[in-house]
């Protein structure tokens, strides 16, 4: 490699995705269902009678008092950006360089790969064989390696395992870290620790309109923490990162949190169906999801990953030598793609 890259890279293979053709596609965690049309038209609206010309705010601070008044949370404690993930970037950029980064594993690869890409030691406590944490050696490590900052996705990804709120809460205490508690998930789950935000200065809330809001074309998420953290986030903001179409996007979508809210329970009903449906199935081992996907581990998960993409259905290998050995994730759709994958599933084992 030449010596202008950063020797980092060679390290770190990035971010990959496969997409071959389907006609079902359930790999990535999205919602099933588009806006509506009558949604979507308030929004066409709303940019055609927008300045294109003209730049949006740099750092978003009228859609931040939007979030705040639709989530009880003070603006000035409010970060948005293109996404969650740049969030993650950002949390790694503002942390003390002196100090590493800890998460668990199998846990969102981002973490880990954001970390090393940006020169920064990285140390990963493994979950049980359950995924559950294991809170005495989590806390043992921390006390060791002494983390400037936690990454720490609730409900877990790819594993869709909520940890326990007083585990959670021990880490916050008891670690003098910067903790990212990721809640990309939490309207599946119905948990948050949005009301103990105000009593720890040292807590990140992230979350996403991608998910549960069906905007991931959008790319907008944000973090919830305290105006201290807010403040030195924004100094590695870069400014103008919400373009207009994402910013009028959401602004329309946080008056129809009713839909959101309609559409989050059908996909919570959804996948309790498509959980006991695959339950049923002998060759697989379904672990019990709150997020909008399920994990599955079977024997041949590259043959059966294969084969259900020769019959239209995309689903997500994850499964790793280590941790996720021959483990494989479907996103919850429609009542109809969640048949077809079942029946494709069927079929191919």
């Amino acid at each position: 490699m030449p010596s202008y890259f950063r020797p980092e890279l060679k390290k770190v293979f990035g971010y990959h995705l496969d997409q071959p053709a389907y006609s079902v596609k359930l790999n990535q965690n999205e919602s099933p269902w588009d806006l509506p049309s009558s949604i979507k038209s308030v929004i066409l609206q709303k940019l055609e009678e927008a300045s294109w010309n003209r730049y949006p705010l740099p750092y978003t601070d009228d859609l931040c008092k939007k979030i705040a008044d639709s989530f009880g949370h003070d603006p000035e404690g409010i970060i948005v950006t293109n996404g969650s993930n740049n969030l993650v970037k950002e949390l790694i950029l503002i942390a003390n360089t002196k100090r590493p980064v800890l998460t668990v594993t199998p846990s969102f690869s981002l973490y880990e790969m954001e970390s090393k890409l940006l020169g920064r030691p990285v140390v990963t406590v493994p979950l049980r064989d359950d995924f559950s944490l294991d809170l005495k050696l989590f806390l043992k490590t921390a006390q060791k390696i002494k983390p400037a900052l936690i990454f720490i996705a609730n409900p877990n990804a790819p594993t869709g395992n909520l940890f326990p709120e007083e585990d959670l809460l021990e880490i916050i205490k008891k670690t003098k870290a910067l903790v990212v508690i990721d809640e990309a998930y939490f309207q599946f789950s119905g948990k948050t620790l949005l009301p103990h935000l105000p009593r720890f200065p040292n807590l990140v809330l992230l979350q996403t309109f991608s998910k549960a809001f069906s905007l991931a074309g959008a790319r907008v998420g944000y973090a919830l923490c305290h105006p201290h953290v807010a403040k030195e986030l924004q100094k590695i903001l870069l400014p103008f990162a919400i373009n207009l179409f994402s910013k009028v996007v959401i602004e329309t979508i946080l008056g129809h949190q009713s839909w959101v809210a309609e559409k989050a329970r059908e996909v919570v009903n959804e996948r309790e169906r498509l959980f006991g449906e695959m339950q049923k199935i002998k060759a697989i081992t379904p672990y019990r999801s709150t997020a909008n996907f399920i994990l599955f581990r079977t024997k041949e998960s590259q043959t059966l990953y294969k084969k259900l993409t020769t019959k239209g259905i995309l689903i997500r290998d994850v499964s790793n030598k280590k941790t996720l050995k021959n483990c494989l994730r479907v996103s919850v759709g429609t009542v109809k793609e969640n048949d077809q994958f079942l029946k494709a599933l069927h079929s191919s084992l």
